[in-house]
């Protein structure tokens, strides 16, 4: 747990790696990083007519929902594809230096989330666009987005030491994780659904910590279920995450 502070405290040494990485990335691009908001928007605004027509909602209704929630999957599954290869990138470093292993996930967090703050370009344009005739939940938005980058945090440190012991980890992660969206309420609404089906969403983690951020970006509560799931998910990947940085963190870099 101290290592895992301490990296979090590193604060200046992880953003700045964060951004050499953007910065290195989008080395002599004249847009940058705003060709991933180019191409989320174009996503949003093909995807939200075609499924809006699909599902027969009102695209008024069904944009600002889709857009929101395709953008804050995006982080979630982003940040979990790149810690399936979270330590295996930086093997160089690794093997050369020493930096606590929490820093190196924080390096790639820190990306994430300035993506996502691109992203969010595009859902402002949709909330303009439609008029603002809704006002985000801004104080729940604070909590729920803290929870959902904590958890994913956390959750990265084991998935990366899994995955850098057994490489064939990966592509199962990742497989699963597509599969996960198709069964997350992201493209379509749960009332949709015959109620049968409702479980679907009621025993889908991924829906209860993407909707306590996705609900109050569109001026709404979030179920106090969601709340009580996604606490529970962020407490079990912490103690998770404490537990596999102290029992196997020495071993790493021979797993290289």
């Amino acid at each position: 747990m101290l290592e895992i502070l301490k990296s979090i405290r590193s604060t200046q040494q992880w953003w700045y790696l964060a951004w050499f990485d953007i910065r290195q990335r989008y080395r002599r691009s004249v847009l940058g990083p705003l060709w991933i908001t180019i191409t989320t928007g174009i996503m949003v605004l093909a995807l939200g007519v075609l499924w809006s027509t699909l599902f027969k909602t009102e695209i008024r209704e069904f944009m600002p929902y889709f857009a929101a929630g395709l953008i804050i999957w995006g982080f979630l599954s982003t940040q979990l594809n790149e810690a399936c290869v979270g330590y295996v990138q930086f093997e160089g470093y690794i093997k050369q230096i020493y930096l606590p292993f929490p820093l190196y996930v924080l390096r790639f967090w820190a990306r994430n989330l300035i993506f996502l703050a691109h992203n969010m370009l595009v859902f402002l344009g949709v909330w303009a666009f439609f008029g603002f005739y809704w006002m985000p939940n801004f104080l729940q938005l604070i909590l729920g987005f803290t929870i959902l980058s904590s958890i994913l945090f956390f959750a990265s440190i084991p998935i990366a030491t899994v995955c850098a012991r057994f490489r064939d980890i990966t592509p199962i992660v990742q497989s699963m994780i597509q599969i996960a969206y198709f069964f997350t309420p992201i493209m379509w609404q749960i009332k949709v659904l015959p109620e049968r089906y409702h479980y679907l969403a009621a025993y889908n983690p991924l829906y209860h910590i993407l909707e306590i951020v996705r609900a109050p970006l569109l001026g709404q509560s979030p179920a106090l279920e969601s709340w009580l799931c996604s606490l529970a998910i962020l407490v079990f990947s912490m103690l998770v995450a404490v537990f596999f940085n102290n029992r196997y963190s020495k071993r790493i870099a021979y797993w290289l």
